[in-house]
């Protein structure tokens, strides 16, 4: 029996962002553990429909909050983080916590949707060094850029990102609680997925690091779940966004069946064995 006892802890960067994250451990401490990164609109609370199944599995996980994004009013007009501070100061001090709780485990990054792009850009960001990891699991992700949609998803892609950022840019912040869409997010976040979007280049606010080069570098393991029928997350937008590491060493599973982009989650049956045999081949097993 595995153990699925949940350990809640804040996590702080030197900047002085703060994320909540959540530690499902297993019996055998040098289990790999897998950083879960969410969805653009699913809190980090939805996944406790996966965790227990990843238990089962044998898989240590660690869920990570979008920093204020679970806090009523945590985001606001103040609130100035994009993807480089998820993934570097964020990506960081998540990873030091999982090596303090787990010293000998390898740690994979499950990023699902726009938590798939976090999860890429840290790995890639951080090939050696205390932040390095072992893989990238991207689950129900893709590119934004609107030439790997259909003509539906293109204007949504196009139009849609960049209404998106205009509101956000307004506002202070995107008001998704308001709107009942997608939750309250930073508008630094929405710009950065927002630009993506309309021109396919990884250019995120602020950043110091070339992120194109760094992806191009990237040589890691990748794990890349596709779903049918995902609007959000078509197979052409998942191999746009391959394409910006192409020397990774990527496995591709297409599921069989339709699970839907959010659904999955708790429709996990088929998924968690796929996930499991992959990091026991490419991971655990190295």
């Amino acid at each position: 029996m595995h153990s699925t006892t949940a350990l809640e802890a804040t996590v702080t960067t030197t900047s002085g962002l703060t994320s909540h994250v959540t530690f499902i451990p297993v019996d055998d401490p040098a289990a790999p553990v897998l950083v879960i990164r969410p969805a653009f609109g699913a809190p980090a609370s939805y996944y406790r429909h996966l965790t227990p199944a990843l238990a089962e599995a044998g898989l240590a996980s660690l869920v990570v909050e979008y920093p204020g994004r679970e806090t009523r009013d945590g985001i606001g007009r103040e609130t100035t983080y994009g993807y480089d501070a998820l993934a570097t100061g964020v990506h960081e001090s998540v990873v030091t916590h999982v090596r303090e709780l787990r010293p000998d485990a390898p740690v994979v990054l499950l990023g699902h949707s726009l938590g798939g792009h976090v999860s890429i850009f840290a790995a890639a960001l951080h090939p050696d060094g205390p932040a390095a990891v072992d893989g990238v699991i991207l689950a129900a992700s893709a590119s934004p850029y609107w030439r790997g949609y259909g003509a539906p998803g293109r204007v949504r892609s196009f139009a849609g990102t960049a209404l998106m950022a205009t509101v956000a840019r307004a506002v202070g912040y995107w008001p998704g609680d308001r709107l009942k869409f997608w939750g309250r997010q930073s508008r630094v976040l929405v710009q950065d997925w927002s630009r993506m979007a309309r021109t396919g280049r990884v250019r995120p606010s602020g950043a110091q690091i070339d992120y194109e080069a760094a992806l191009g570098a990237y040589g890691g393991q990748v794990l890349a779940i596709s779903l049918p029928n995902d609007s959000f997350a078509p197979v052409g937008g998942l191999e746009q966004m391959l394409r910006w590491v192409p020397k990774a060493r990527v496995t591709r599973w297409h599921s069989p069946d339709d699970l839907g982009h959010i659904q999955w989650v708790r429709r996990n049956a088929d998924v968690v064995p796929v996930i499991a045999a992959w990091v026991e081949e490419n991971i655990a097993a190295r």
